[in-house]
């Protein structure tokens, strides 16, 4: 237990220099409005409007950093689901392996399902790699769905992705990307990036990446998830469950108590410190390898 409380402290300690230095920069920007809980239906939708009996709406657009591990809609949906008298979730989720934002755009289904409208939240996740080696496709891509987005009344959220195992050092670059975009378009961004660095440092042997180095495993997803849905929801991830299943009763990861523990508060101090920034009113804004 103490082992514990000590990783716990780490993470606050290092997170809490990371917002701070976010805040600063003006790059982190979150939804002050405290949403309730998500449902978990690829073809459920909603919306977030001040009725907690109404489910939130969400559309992921991304790749296998999304659906991996049973998916993250479905991920935040059970985790929304488990709170008592919280909103629920729906959502759809449009994704490829490998797909970058432009293909996404050239091929015209996540266009067609942006535009279906009535979304709270559209989830944006960028391949992997381009961040990196490709900024000026990436911002050109994203500046043109959250056009999109904006004409049907939603906010744009971009996933924050993590640097691959071997790499460490590309952190700082994935995140000054993301954030950077963020702030130019008054969107909001979920630093899961920020968060599995954050982990890493304080605890070098937690395993969030699989064998190749670069996906997720259940307890990454896992993490991923509660910066979503903290970002989303506004509120706290810690005590929601620490076994997830899909809706069909499959169980999609199983943590250990203090490993829950560890990643819902890595994630609650995240929110911590973004909370702090303003609320964005986007309706202001016009508009290879694997993953």
């Amino acid at each position: 237990m103490k082992m514990v409380q000590k990783e716990v402290v780490a993470i606050r300690m290092m997170l809490a220099a990371l917002a701070f230095a976010l805040l600063q920069a003006g790059w982190v920007r979150a939804d002050e409005k405290a949403v309730a809980p998500t449902t978990n239906a690829p073809a459920q939708l909603a919306s977030a409007t001040a009725t907690p009996s109404k489910a939130i709406r969400v559309l992921f657009i991304g790749n296998s950093y999304t659906y991996y591990n049973g998916g993250l809609g479905t991920i935040v949906q059970q985790m929304a689901m488990s709170v008592k008298d919280g909103r629920k979730m729906e959502f759809v989720e449009v994704t490829k392996g490998g797909q970058t934002l432009e293909g996404h755009w050239n091929d015209g289904k996540a266009l067609a399902a942006i535009q279906k409208g009535n979304w709270d939240y559209v989830v944006l996740q960028e391949h992997s790699m381009r961040p990196l080696t490709d900024t000026e496709k990436m911002y050109q891509y994203a500046k043109l769905f959250n056009a999109e987005i904006q004409k049907v009344g939603a906010k744009t959220l971009f996933y924050e992705t993590w640097a691959r195992k071997n790499k460490p050092e590309t952190q700082t670059g994935l995140c000054k990307a993301y954030e950077t975009l963020a702030h130019d378009l008054n969107a909001l961004v979920a630093p899961a990036g920020r968060a599995w660095e954050a982990t890493l440092k304080a605890k070098p042997d937690f395993v969030l990446h699989v064998k190749d180095l670069s996906h997720p495993t259940p307890a990454g997803s896992y993490l991923n998830a509660c910066v979503i849905y903290s970002t989303i929801f506004g509120r706290s991830p810690e005590g929601l469950p620490k076994s997830i299943r899909n809706a069909a009763g499959k169980v999609l990861m199983d943590l250990s108590d203090a490993d829950a523990a560890m990643l819902q508060r890595a994630a609650a101090e995240i929110r911590a410190g973004a909370q702090k920034v303003e609320t964005p009113d986007v309706s202001k804004v016009s508009g290879g390898a694997r993953s």
